[in-house]
């Protein structure tokens, strides 16, 4: 078997660590030309040189997903280097551990623009490059189980994530309608071990440690994902293996749904 995304170009964004960091260089070393899109510049230019030295194809982008301009430099940075785009994984998110009533009008704009609105700009921004393509494209994006179920003390989060499972589905009927080589879904990771879960345990007065140990039992598997579980997940979805999957969730989360 070749590699799975031999000759593709992908952006991923959220790429300097976790889940964004295993999705970088399971990509590249299935062959793809990958763009590390993140805010944090040390972390993601360390990651692109990480990938190269391995032997992988990579470059480094600072891309703030919350803003227009910067996604548009980023979509045009991407067609300059390597010619096309074939794949974006919206990737980029936080976490926030408030409930409606904690909720502050700030805490909720920056939630929404992180985690939905960026999701919105990417998409659109995809679409027409990959359009100029005309080989078959991919775009995943990250939703959560919270975007399948809700719990009470991520308000703001089951919000952006609930919109992303619907966007997804729409973007994926538009590119089929418009008979574009575009297909679209979305995966829903249950808690997995990476940063954001050291933001949560600290947002709810905890140690890594008593975090993981509450939240694994909420899994029938009995444990908490790992950043690769969702990578591969964003790798199939991305290959041509799911050339007839589009406007569907992806749920990797050990069980967490299915109770």
């Amino acid at each position: 078997m070749g590699l799975r995304l031999a000759d593709k170009t992908a952006i991923i964004t959220g790429a300097a660590r976790g889940i964004g960091a295993a999705t970088s260089e399971l990509f590249a070393a299935e062959g793809a030309h990958v763009v590390v899109a993140d805010v944090n510049e040390d972390l993601g230019g360390a990651q692109a040189e990480s990938i190269r030295a391995a032997g992988g194809s990579a470059e480094f982008l600072r891309l703030d997903v919350t803003d227009l301009d910067e996604w548009k430099d980023c979509i045009s940075f991407t067609e300059k280097r390597f010619g096309k785009l074939n794949i974006l994984v919206n990737n980029a998110g936080i976490s926030c551990s408030l409930s409606i009533a904690e909720t502050t009008a700030e805490h909720w704009d920056r939630v929404i623009a992180t985690n939905q609105t960026s999701v919105y700009y990417g998409m659109q921004l995809a679409i027409e490059a990959m359009a100029r393509t005309g080989e078959p494209c991919a775009i995943a994006n990250a939703s959560s189980v919270d975007g399948l179920v809700g719990e009470s003390r991520f308000f703001a989060y089951c919000a952006a994530k609930g919109a992303v499972t619907l966007m997804t589905k729409a973007a994926a009927l538009y590119c089929a309608e418009q008979n574009l080589p575009i297909r679209v879904n979305s995966v829903h990771p249950g808690y997995v071990q990476s940063p954001m879960a050291a933001v949560d345990a600290a947002q709810n007065g905890q140690t890594v440690e008593e975090y993981t140990r509450e939240f694994a039992d909420r899994h029938p598997l009995g444990h908490l994902g790992e950043p690769r579980d969702i990578a591969d997940g964003y790798l199939y979805l991305c290959s041509d293996e799911a050339r007839f999957v589009t406007g569907t969730q992806l749920t990797i989360d050990g069980g967490y749904t299915a109770q």
